[in-house]
């Protein structure tokens, strides 16, 4: 395979100790043992996924190399960065259930279940009055206690994750 992870992991640690300029002959010291289809893919690859700039490999009609600059992109930078650098920050995604939701989800589950009819009715009715924040918390509790619960949890997790 022309992908080189250990390559791409030195031109863009290069590329960073030349920010914010481009990393020109700091570079040939690991491009020169290398093949040019090789060091085309990886860049082009590098490319491709945003963590450097545009131009630092071009190819012919004819199937030539050129080789220019690297300059890292705010995303390589990040990607360097041990605590993931402001992407991490500005990419946070918080997601709210408003109470009326979450009491209508639990409610559903209630009358789904094969409880009797009058149990169902208490317990619908204690929820209705239960304030925002015993809610919040029982909400917390159902989510501790089914994945507690859940033996395949992790699988389901990992799945969902594409790592399986």
């Amino acid at each position: 395979m022309l992908l080189n992870r250990k390559l791409q992991n030195s031109i863009l640690h290069i590329a960073a100790s030349c920010y914010p300029t481009s990393a020109n002959h700091e570079l040939n010291e690991i491009y020169e043992p290398l093949e040019e289809k090789e060091l085309a893919a990886n860049l082009k690859y590098l490319e491709q996924n945003r963590l450097i700039e545009k131009g630092s490999v071009q190819i012919s009609l004819d199937g030539f190399y050129s080789f220019g600059g690297v300059t890292i992109t705010n995303i390589g930078m990040d990607f360097l960065a041990d605590d993931g650098g402001l992407s991490a920050i500005l990419g946070v995604v918080t997601i709210k259930f408003e109470t009326d939701t979450l009491k209508a989800i639990l409610e559903n589950r209630i009358n789904q279940s094969d409880l009797p009819q009058e149990q169902k009715r208490a317990m619908n009715l204690a929820l209705d009055e239960l304030p925002a924040e015993g809610i919040k918390h029982l909400t917390t509790k159902l989510l501790d206690e089914g994945l507690e619960n859940l033996p395949s949890a992790l699988i389901l997790i990992s799945t969902y994750l594409g790592l399986s």
